[in-house]
């Protein structure tokens, strides 16, 4: 008598990819780590973090930036393993916490700190010697109510 297993194809894929973005959740550009959670065959989950800015200098014209700090997932649907790349189609999604300087009633610079969702979709391609990019579309919910229309380019390098 044999018995057999059934073998799960999900697996730990621990890549691990640092990628600026100009737009995107950040609004402006951020510098964002990300990390491959889970595979299963052609579908990929994934962890991202990064930091981003948005100004520099208050209404005082005193050094005071804008901070944004896009928290989210991902998942990736591969599309297309070529021998010069991997294209991916992304859904992502997640939370943008940002800390911003208004003026107080006294006319002082005062932070304030909000929370912001985003949905993001696009094709990324990573070329074979780990070149990262991404292209996206990005709808940003300003304080979980407003919904803008935006988009992100990514540039980057992922580990393997």
């Amino acid at each position: 008598m044999q018995l057999n297993a059934q073998k799960d194809s999900t697996h730990l894929k621990r890549y691990q990819a640092v990628y600026i973005e100009i737009g995107g959740p950040s609004t402006i550009a951020s510098l964002n780590y990300e990390m491959g959670l889970l595979q299963k065959k052609r579908l990929k989950l994934n962890v991202r973090i990064g930091l981003g800015f948005t100004r520099f200098k208050d209404f005082s014209i005193a050094f005071n930036p804008d901070i944004t700090v896009p928290i989210g997932l991902s998942t990736m649907l591969l599309l297309l393993d070529r021998n010069k790349g991997i294209l991916h189609i992304e859904l992502m999604g997640g939370n943008t916490i940002s800390s911003y300087v208004k003026a107080d009633n006294n006319y002082q610079p005062h932070r304030e700190f909000d929370n912001h969702g985003y949905i993001s979709a696009g094709p990324s391609w990573t070329f074979n010697k780990g070149l990262y990019t991404r292209l996206a579309y990005c709808l940003l919910l300003e304080k979980y109510k407003t919904p803008l229309h935006w988009g992100g380019i990514s540039i980057g390098y992922k580990f393997k």
